[in-house]
């Protein structure tokens, strides 16, 4: 069913690592051999580590957000209970402690901004995934044998900070 494809998972992390260009898949490709390893070795932890992040933060943001629709809806459904039945006190206790856990599930969606976290970091790993194939591609800056990998490993070092300074101010 389409619409629980989006819940949140209680474990939103891959188990194993992810890979750009299957393991199986490489192994046809015999000329690219050094260029997969160079890769493995300078960008593929930061691709990870900004991906795992954007998973985690978006998996967060999602699990506050069922908290708070269904919260929202217990609350409004003990209020109109303790209207049919005024003389139940404990139907009022039982709406204000969900408010509380609202009220909780609201503090921390606008203190750690998941949501923003998120955008940020499937950002970042996006724009690693498109250098990775540059760098593949021999296109853009990469063209140039001698200087390729250092250039990898500058535009990594650039987009991690700009995806960590995002995320920081986010």
């Amino acid at each position: 069913m389409e619409l629980f494809k989006r819940f949140p998972k209680f474990h939103p992390l891959p188990r194993e690592a992810q890979e750009l260009v299957p393991l199986g898949t490489r192994s046809q490709y015999p000329a690219f051999q050094e260029d997969f390893k160079i890769l493995e070795e300078r960008l593929m932890p930061t691709f990870r580590e900004l991906d795992n992040r954007a998973l985690s933060r978006q998996n967060r943001y999602r699990w506050l957000y069922i908290i708070l629709i269904f919260g929202g809806a217990m609350v409004a459904i003990l209020g109109i209970v303790q209207l049919a039945f005024i003389e139940v006190s404990w139907i009022g206790i039982g709406e204000a402690l969900v408010a509380i856990v609202l009220l909780l599930a609201t503090t921390i969606q606008e203190r750690f901004n998941d949501h923003e976290s998120y955008l940020t970091a499937r950002l970042a790993a996006e724009r690693l995934r498109s250098e990775y194939f540059l760098f593949l591609g021999r296109r853009g800056q990469y063209e140039d044998k001698q200087n390729r990998v250092k250039k990898l490993k500058q535009q990594v070092l650039v987009i991690k900070a700009q995806g960590e300074n995002m995320y920081e101010s986010a």
